[in-house]
């Protein structure tokens, strides 16, 4: 298991301690105020409640929920799936998405410059690999071929925009980018190196899907691993025009078009091409991709889908604080009813 934020791991021992001492300074309290009223006995009478006993099953819901949303805060993840082998240098072809799709602002302050930001904080992590970069909407382009220097990656990727992209080549076309990667590969091929397709895009490809996850099957059949980034969420953007003043996109229903980030395809592509898929829209599988590469450099790390274990700690936490909460009601001690005086 990784932790997208592992100085948090601090609060573990932190929530544990003071829990510990919360309710032992509670179970004191009970115990003097059970001898400030005569005995365990009469307190029982008195408050209805068992003031003398330690409370060690409330204590073990309490220190497990407490655990749990500590460790939760800590953004846990586990990388299932492929990996890169550690001894063998990375040759890496990255693919932005340049189509329309990508100017959507669900990820601020738009898809296309999270994008490039995931190009910055990629190259500065792989000083030592070739790199490479084409774009893509509807047809391919190549902006640098493999390079020993990542900084021209950078370089060229920075001022990267849609309006690059002619309007009769708006679209995507996933098939047509990773075939065209595959072909980067033949100008300078390295027999010893691992080489691997990056598809940074929000997956809204117009093709047949079939075509697709073919495309990713051939590059695998050759040597060459796909990997996917998504870029944007479930709930979508609206999408504007690239005019000066910009009009919304809108669909053959006169509604405006709306682009979601489609995870499911990315995944599938992901899986044909024998590599992972990460959704970069946040920090957790920013680092997570980059710790994929960059450790391909340094040392064995797991690769494929980063699996978050956030939500499960928290369904785990809930339930016990509910039984901690029934466990504190069970002390109450149910008194016998007083008989009605006879009239």
């Amino acid at each position: 298991m990784t932790f997208a934020r592992p100085e948090l791991l601090a609060l573990v021992p932190i929530v544990v301690l003071v829990l510990t001492l919360a309710l032992a300074a509670q179970s004191r309290r009970h115990r003097k105020l059970a001898d400030a009223f005569g005995g365990a006995e009469a307190a029982r009478r008195l408050t209805s409640r068992d003031l003398t006993s330690f409370p060690r099953r409330r204590l073990a819901c309490l220190l497990g929920a407490g655990v749990a949303m500590s460790l939760a805060a800590a953004g846990p993840y586990v990388d299932l799936g492929a990996t890169l082998d550690p001894t063998q240098p990375v040759d890496l072809v990255i693919a932005v998405d340049l189509s329309l799709s990508m100017t959507g602002t669900d990820v601020r302050p738009s898809r296309l410059e999270r994008a490039k930001f995931v190009i910055r904080e990629l190259t500065e992590s792989m000083p030592n690999e070739r790199l490479g970069l084409t774009v893509f909407a509807d047809w391919p382009y190549s902006v640098l071929p493999l390079s020993d220097d990542p900084a021209l990656v950078r370089f060229f990727a920075e001022p990267l925009t849609p309006e690059l992209i002619v309007e009769r080549d708006q679209g995507t076309s996933l098939a047509q980018v990773i075939s065209h990667a595959l072909e980067m590969f033949d100008t300078r091929r390295r027999p010893e190196a691992q080489q691997v397709i990056l598809l940074i895009t929000d997956g809204e490809g117009h093709e047949n899907e079939t075509q697709i996850l073919d495309a990713a099957s051939a590059a695998a059949a050759a040597g060459v691993r796909v990997w996917t980034a998504g870029v944007g969420t479930s709930g979508g953007s609206e999408l504007a025009t690239l005019d000066p003043d910009p009009l919304p996109v809108l669909g053959d229903d006169g509604e405006p078009v709306v682009s979601r980030l489609n995870e499911s395809l990315l995944r599938r592509i992901a899986s044909a091409g024998e590599g992972g898929y990460r959704n970069v829209s946040g920090g957790a599988g920013l680092r997570s991709l980059l710790g994929v590469f960059r450790r391909a450099g340094t040392e064995s790390a797991p690769g494929g889908e980063a699996t978050g274990a956030a939500l499960w700690l928290v369904l785990l936490a809930i339930p016990l604080l509910f039984v901690e909460g029934r466990l504190d009601a069970a002390g109450i001690v149910q008194l016998p009813r007083l008989a009605e005086p006879e009239e």
